[in-house]
């Protein structure tokens, strides 16, 4: 099982989910400067950041969220068939977040809790497991 985070994209601020978005981490790692050197020859020179997460994309948050219950939908980031992934330093992962998939009249009974972000690809921001995460994702400001 692999957890869901919210992560800075780079212009994220301490509320609101615009520049952010929900990526699920499938490793943390770190790597020496030596070994970086080797494998990223550009990055030579480079302080890289000290632990890394490999994590799979969801899609960035829309302008607003949806009308009849007010959570964020958020679905799988794919291109040619392929999931969109990245590597990001850990330091850029805001908080763990918490996703509702976003059912259809009848879940199939396969669901677990274990597979279900991998059987199905759209989801709604949960905004109410905690207060902090109520005034990161809540429209109400």
């Amino acid at each position: 099982r692999f957890d869901t985070v919210l992560v800075n994209t780079g212009t994220g601020d301490l509320t609101g989910v615009q520049g952010h978005r929900v990526a699920q981490v499938r490793v943390v790692f770190s790597i020496t400067q030596k070994a970086a050197a080797t494998v990223l020859p550009r990055a030579r020179g480079v302080e890289l950041p000290s632990h890394l997460a490999y994590v799979e994309w969801f899609s960035r948050f829309g302008a607003a969220p949806e009308p009849s219950h007010l959570l964020y939908k958020v679905k799988r980031s794919i291109k040619n068939g392929e999931g969109l992934a990245s590597i990001v330093p850990v330091l850029s992962i805001r908080r763990s977040t918490h996703l509702l998939p976003k059912f259809e009249p009848v879940a199939p009974p396969e669901w677990t809790s274990s597979n279900v972000l991998d059987q199905y690809s759209t989801f709604f921001v949960n905004p109410f497991t905690d207060r902090h995460a109520y005034t990161t994702v809540s429209i109400l400001k």
